[in-house]
């Protein structure tokens, strides 16, 4: 999937979560924008953790160092060994 795709999706994730955060303890509880506080949060959070398991899972995984660069760090002695 496109990266810059995801990065859309993350900021607006983090937007909504964020605010939602924010705003909680500005709310009195039990009222009804306590409760709709609480469900952006909460739906903010499961889409955050989507974009990040489609992220995740959409994209190649990085390249495997060590087998690439066996002998790099190995002390050159003189001996062929």
């Amino acid at each position: 999937m496109d990266p810059q795709i995801l990065r859309g999706g993350f900021r607006i994730g983090l937007f909504i979560c964020g605010l939602a955060l924010l705003t909680l303890p500005f709310q009195q509880p039990g009222s009804a924008e306590y409760v709709v506080t609480v469900l952006s949060a909460v739906i903010g959070g499961v889409f955050l953790i989507g974009i990040a398991l489609v992220a995740r899972y959409t994209n190649a995984p990085p390249p495997n160092d060590k087998a690439v660069r066996k002998g790099y760090n190995k002390r050159f002695t003189g001996r062929g060994h």
